[in-house]
């Protein structure tokens, strides 16, 4: 992997992990929020999409850490 690909791979990860923090940050407010509101439809289904979108960046993360070291 040329130096510049790394550079792009650290980015990506950098902003991967902050996405990631805020992504969990507003699962804990959903949550809560929820909890308040259990039959709350909406809430559900917005934890849900939030629950979605910390896997996508989370499997994106673990398959960046590897790719380095296959290559």
């Amino acid at each position: 992997m040329t130096g510049h690909n790394q550079l792009n791979v650290a980015q990506r990860l950098k902003a991967l992990e902050s996405a990631l923090v805020e992504l969990r940050e507003r699962l804990d407010k959903v949550t809560a929020d929820l909890g308040l509101a259990p039959g709350n439809t909406r809430l559900v289904i917005q934890r849900v999409n939030v629950m979605k979108l910390i896997l996508q960046a989370q499997t994106e993360i673990d398959r960046l850490r590897v790719a380095p070291a296959e290559e």
